[in-house]
């Protein structure tokens, strides 16, 4: 009898050691199996979904009958834009598991992506009744799903809700509840929320992340900024927030930052050619043309590069220099993009990269274009102007002035210059009279306004009578007798006509002294020299 007692009781022991290595083991194998998940789930977080997937895929080949992680590979999956394999992932956990509720809710999400939220239904009644509704991870992948169409966001915090009352410390119910309540453009709550998901967990970069989205949404870049900057102080690693911070600065014009940001995000990012395109725009913004020159040149080599991109590496290619290959692309961009969504400015630039390439009369057209699409331009209409003077249009010169000047409370130097000129080589003098004592005012001190002043003077008073280009040709003598060297042609033709002019009033003494000055300059001008015999 006592034999058979020792011997009950040790197969009792070993069964209940037995229990015990089964329980230890399923520990070890849960927690196992946690840890790849959670990591998984980081992972597709960072955008770094490739390398989640592979993750996912090594834990399947370990543990080939834990239907769950077909879930998580299938979201994976969806991430990485594989809908087909993921639906597929998504069956074949239910295959392997019928009971495991979570696989249900990934081919619900399949259905909300692609618009069929009665079919999603189905699917999630299904997981909700497995688990009569009281298992808080089918109840947040649940409401994820349902955020995928913002008008079901009052189901997703229902959901939430129930996720809550089962668990108030988990701070993923709280932050999907910020995205629920962002969902009903209700940004104060959402971020009340997410700042409860950090009082959580305070080693969490996403509440941060997403507290900067919502104030990026709000256009209060200061609190996105800072926001974006506490995700990654938490996490160094966290890709979006970088991303993010990019594309803030760039809405806030510093160039020189978004680059930064956004060289910190294509490193950290598995997929960074879906982002070198933005990349190379923060490097236009930043004036490397260079280096973003070299980014469109690659992207261009695809077939499938868009007209945006052509757009911007044109524009690149000009401030660069390049004007040939400027050309070039923006030729491939007008071939390429609808007549309706160019913009002025890409003509008015293609016709500078034109002017370039001493294609005045194309450019022109290009000009003439631009300004068919928005007609207040005072910059192209002056660009326009010179380029019509300069091929010796002065009539069209002189009409696109006078457009100019309605919409420039003062014109320049060089208009007045270029228009007074245009009117002068029109015969026009006295408009041009007008134009030129505009420069005179404008600058006193050069003595072009003097010269082209006496000169126009001099048309109005063809045989020199009234001396009206005397008083000019005097200013301009003084104002070059400052720098006399840089005006010797202009002191040549004061002093020629000074001379000529005090010859027909017979005032030799001081006629002869304006010669001499002619001849200290040229020692061989002809009409001096005869000037000078004929007073002697």
């Amino acid at each position: 009898m006592k034999d058979k007692i020792i011997d009950i009781l040790s197969r009792f022991w070993f069964v209940l050691l037995i229990l015990f290595c089964c329980i230890v083991l399923s520990i070890k194998f849960a927690s196992g199996q946690t840890l790849e998940i959670d990591n998984a789930r980081h992972l597709m977080e960072v955008d770094q979904t490739n390398k989640a997937i592979a993750v996912l895929n090594q834990a399947i080949q370990a543990h080939p009958s834990v239907a769950v992680l077909w879930y998580h590979l299938g979201m994976a999956q969806v991430g990485s834009g594989e809908r087909d394999l993921a639906a597929k992932s998504f069956d074949q956990g239910i295959s392997l598991d019928s009971k495991e509720p979570m696989n249900y809710v990934g081919r619900g999400y399949l259905a909300m992506l692609e618009n069929n939220p009665q079919k999603a239904q189905l699917d999630f009644d299904q997981a909700l009744s497995m688990t009569k509704s009281k298992n808080s991870s089918v109840l947040k992948a649940v409401s994820e799903a349902y955020l995928v169409d913002s008008k079901l966001a009052g189901k997703a915090l229902e959901m939430l809700t129930k996720a809550k009352s089962l668990d108030d410390h988990d701070p993923h119910v709280f932050i999907l509840l910020g995205d629920a309540y962002l969902a009903q453009n209700n940004g104060g709550l959402a971020v009340t929320n997410y700042e409860r998901g950090v009082v959580l967990n305070s080693k969490l970069a996403l509440p941060h992340y997403k507290i900067g989205l919502v104030y990026l949404r709000s256009r209060n870049f200061s609190s996105a900024r800072d926001a974006f900057l506490k995700a990654i102080e938490v996490d160094p690693g966290y890709t979006l927030a970088h991303k993010e911070l990019g594309e803030l600065y760039y809405q806030l014009k510093d160039g020189e930052k978004a680059v930064q940001a956004y060289q910190t995000y294509l490193s950290l990012t598995d997929k960074p050619e879906i982002g070198k395109l933005r990349y190379a725009f923060f490097l236009f913004m930043a004036k490397d043309f260079a280096k973003a020159n070299e980014i469109f040149q690659e992207l261009t080599q695809h077939g499938d590069v868009s007209p945006t991109a052509l757009r911007f590496y044109a524009f690149s290619l000009h401030e660069a220099g390049d004007y040939e290959q400027s050309k070039n692309i923006f030729d491939q961009y007008f071939s390429m993009a609808p007549h309706s969504e160019v913009e002025a400015a890409d003509y008015s630039t293609y016709a500078k990269v034109l002017l370039k390439q001493n294609e005045d009369s194309l450019a022109i057209i290009q000009f003439q274009k631009s300004l068919e699409l928005q007609s207040n331009q005072p910059e192209v209409i002056q660009s326009l102007a010179e380029t019509l003077y300069k091929i010796k249009k002065f009539s069209e010169a002189i009409a696109m002035y006078k457009q100019l000047q309605t919409l420039r409370s003062r014109l320049n130097s060089q208009d007045y210059y270029t228009w007074g000129r245009a009117y002068y080589f029109n015969n026009q003098y006295e408009q041009a009279d007008s134009i030129f004592q505009r420069l005179i005012e404008l600058q006193p001190n050069m003595t072009v306004g003097y010269l082209w002043e006496a000169r126009t003077k001099s048309n109005l008073d063809p045989e020199s009578e009234r001396g009206l280009a005397k008083p000019y040709y005097e200013k301009l003598i003084e104002k070059a007798s400052i720098t006399p060297e840089k005006s010797k042609n202009d002191l040549l033709e004061a002093y020629s006509y000074l001379g000529y002019y005090h010859l027909l009033k017979e005032d030799m003494v001081v006629s002869k002294s304006y010669w001499k000055k002619v001849l200290e300059i040229n020692p061989n001008d002809v009409k001096a020299k005869e000037a000078l015999k004929a007073i002697n």
